[in-house]
């Protein structure tokens, strides 16, 4: 009996050798796999707050170019096109220069061209920026015409 168990476990040991191969290797695989899927969530989480903090600087750097540089060409009338372009130009600085080079580099493999995105950003933020100057004319005017028909409309006295 000694000798029979002697064979099966000789029998038994390659089996469990193979056994213990193909589970090692499944789970080397797991993992792999379960690594690869945790860096691209990370990856993804990273993207997303990089971008976040891209959208937020061109909106700080226009605020800021704004306040500090057009503003008083405006109110000197000084604000000629090139002095558009150097604005433009400042805000671009500044806002490269919150973002730091490594997020600009991250978003460059992303976009290709992270210069022309960043150009079209800083354009939607002074055209939202200039909104609020709209929307108060606009207002305005539409608030003169309902008073210029209000008193058109009243019966003389």
């Amino acid at each position: 009996m000694n000798e029979t168990i002697q064979q099966i476990l000789t029998a038994c040991v390659p089996v469990l050798c193979l056994l213990i191969t193909a589970g090692g290797a499944y789970a080397v695989a797991l993992l792999r796999r379960e690594t690869s899927r945790i860096e691209k969530e990370l990856g993804n989480e990273t993207l997303s707050k990089y971008m976040d903090m891209a959208v937020d600087a061109v909106a700080q750097a226009v605020a800021y170019t704004a306040q500090t540089f057009v503003d008083a060409l405006k109110a000197e009338g000084k604000f000629t096109k090139e002095k558009q372009i150097e604005a433009f130009n400042r805000a671009k600085e500044k806002a490269l220069d919150i973002l730091g080079d490594t997020v600009v580099q991250a978003l460059n493999e992303v976009y290709g061209d992270f210069d022309a995105w960043i150009e079209t950003k800083i354009e939607q933020a002074c055209r939202e920026d200039k909104a609020p100057e709209k929307s108060a004319a606009t207002t305005a005017a539409v608030a003169a015409t309902v008073a210029t028909t209000i008193v058109a409309d009243q019966p003389s006295k």
